[in-house]
Formats: structure tokens, C-alpha cells, sequence
């Protein structure tokens, strides 16, 4: 059954909410997700450069509701994410993040860097000669998030390398004459 072109294009002006109209729940949700994630990753931790992907995603989000109400019935795609994390690729990058711990970590030092540069350095440079504590307290749950990112980084470089003393062990081991 078709649905009304005027609720479409109503539900389909909100990212995700036109697609769970015409029955696309997954993709709806996928899509909806993504954008209120981006606003909430700019309002708590200040990544204001994050902007830049909601018009993006607000565009695609109308113009795919508009597309699947226009499409013929036999055509229709299937119901699914967004990020497909189940197929090859998906699997391909989880794997590859899984195998690569270093990487990972280095990633998030420098994500948690990046938080406390722009959350506390900045606001110190300009309140450097003014003592005024509502800067540090109002962002307190970045600093706290900064540091577990941080932590977790750094746990993880950790785990990526191999301890020293299994590597003497092993060499010792190794360059032992078989008897």
C-alpha cells in the first residue's frame, strides 16, 4: 500500500523518521542514530568541526525517503543498516582494529588529546591571570571521558607489545644447543 506523499515528505524533513514510516525501521534507526549521535558528540565533548556531517546526512536521510516512496514495489531494497558491520568490510575493518592494538590506541591518545587541548588549554590561555572555576566544573565530564579515552589508549599499546621478559626467555631458549 502506498503511503500519503504528504506525510513522506513530513516525516522525512527528521533524519531516520521518514524511512521508519515507509517500514524501513533498521535504516531509520541507523540513520536517526547518526545524526543525534554527531549533536551529542558537539554538545558534550565541543567537536564543532562535526557539523559539518549533518547536512550531509540530513540531505541523504530526505532524499533516500523520497526515493524509496517513488520506487515500484518490485524494486524495493530490503530493510537494512545503515553500516552494514555484518558483511565483509565490516568484518574486515573490526578485524583489523582487533589485530591492531597499537593503532587503536594511538587513535584514542591522540582523540583524548585532542579533548583536553580543546576543552582545558584553550580556556586556560584566556582565563590564565582570572581565577574563575565554572570553566573547569562545566566541563568536568569531558575532562573525565578524556582520560579514559586516554587510559584506554594507553592500555591498549600496552597489550600490542610483547613483554620484555618472554622475549629473553625465548632467546635464551633458543640459543641454548639442543642436547
Amino acid at each position: 500500500m502506498r503511503k500519503s506523499k504528504l506525510l513522506t515528505f513530513l516525516f522525512g524533513l527528521f533524519p531516520g523518521a521518514g524511512q521508519m514510516y515507509l517500514g524501513y525501521m533498521k535504516r531509520g534507526v541507523s540513520l536517526m542514530t547518526v545524526f543525534w549521535l554527531i549533536i551529542v558528540l558537539m554538545g558534550f565533548l565541543g567537536m564543532s568541526f562535526l557539523a559539518f556531517f549533518l547536512p550531509v546526512i540530513w540531505f541523504y536521510a530526505f532524499f533516500d525517503t523520497m526515493n524509496l516512496r517513488s520506487m515500484i514495489y518490485e524494486y524495493l531494497p530490503n530493510d537494512d543498516f545503515l553500516f552494514h558491520l555484518d558483511s565483509s568490510l565490516g568484518i574486515q575493518c573490526i578485524n583489523f582494529f582487533r589485530h591492531r592494538h597499537l593503532l587503536s590506541g594511538i587513535l584514542l591518545i591522540i582523540f583524548g588529546v585532542y579533548i583536553l587541548l580543546h576543552t582545558f588549554l584553550l580556556p586556560f590561555l584566556y582565563f590564565a591571570f582570572d581565577i574563575d572555576l565554572y570553566p573547569f566544573f562545566e566541563n568536568l565530564p569531558t575532562l573525565l571521558l578524556a582520560i579514559i579515552i586516554i587510559f584506554l589508549g594507553v592500555r591498549l599499546i600496552k597489550s600490542s607489545l610483547p613483554p620484555k621478559a618472554i622475549e629473553e626467555d625465548y632467546q635464551e631458549y633458543t640459543s641454548k644447543p639442543q642436547e
